[in-house]
């Protein structure tokens, strides 16, 4: 089976964020833990907040954070 690139990241900003469940992470954060555009990693992001998937706190401290509980 094969995932659309966009499924791709999405899944490994998940995985990402249920690893670091109590910390804000930036997607600068993310980028480089993968080696992921971040622009690309921001529009993953909104797709994953429209579905109420991470929570988007913005500003010069803000990140994504997971909106459940991961276990």
């Amino acid at each position: 089976m094969q995932l659309s690139l966009h499924a791709d990241y999405s899944l490994r900003v998940l995985l990402y964020l249920g690893s670091h469940p109590d910390q804000i992470v930036t997607t600068r954060t993310i980028s480089d833990a993968y080696g992921i555009s971040k622009h690309h990693l921001v529009r993953v992001a909104q797709t994953l907040a429209e579905f109420g998937c991470v929570d988007l706190l913005p500003g010069r401290n803000g990140g994504i954070r997971l909106a459940m509980d991961p276990f």
